[in-house]
């Protein structure tokens, strides 16, 4: 649940404070792919961070088929964290389609770990339940952050002239 209430109140806090600097620049809007991509690196680097603190929780998670549990815990640990940083300082399309990968791979671990009733520690079964679909939320956060996904009309029309204009060329 960690995850899921540092993604969301960390978006809250950004779409404040982007709004404040929209305001004060005399924009009407704030850029929200800007503050999703600020609450998804925030969450991954909690998320990347506990791979190292608790890395004997995640090991129980990682499932049986899979040699060397703990290479694995610490390899998605970088993974997280480097997602995040990139999020900040490399927003591609090219980025959320990587990060989305990432979160379908991690999805076998989260699956494993509830059937087998273990997991992050003193977590129930239904919590673990709970992360399964909790993975599409964050593919699609990724994904409509990082602009594969258009977040709304303005963006729709915006990739529609963008689309014309490639074939146009």
């Amino acid at each position: 649940m960690a995850p899921l209430i540092a993604l969301l109140c960390t978006f809250i806090l950004a779409v404040l404070a982007l709004r404040w600097r929209a305001l004060r620049r005399g924009a009407s809007r704030p850029d929200l792919r800007l503050a999703g991509r600020i609450a998804m690196a925030a969450m991954l680097v909690l998320s990347g961070s506990a791979h190292f603190v608790s890395t004997e929780a995640f090991v129980a998670m990682v499932p049986p088929l899979l040699p060397a549990p703990a290479f694995w815990v610490y390899l998605t640990g970088v993974a997280e964290l480097a997602f995040a940083a990139a999020l900040l300082l490399w927003p591609r399309p090219w980025l959320g389609w990587a990060l989305a990968a990432l979160f379908v791979a991690l999805l076998p671990a989260n699956i494993y770990a509830a059937l087998a009733g273990v997991g992050y520690g003193q977590h129930t079964a239904a919590y673990l339940w709970f992360r399964v679909p909790l993975q599409a939320l964050f593919i699609a956060w990724a994904l409509a952050s990082t602009g594969v996904l258009a977040l709304g009309r303005r963006d729709a029309l915006a990739t529609g002239n963008q689309q014309r204009s490639h074939r146009a060329v």
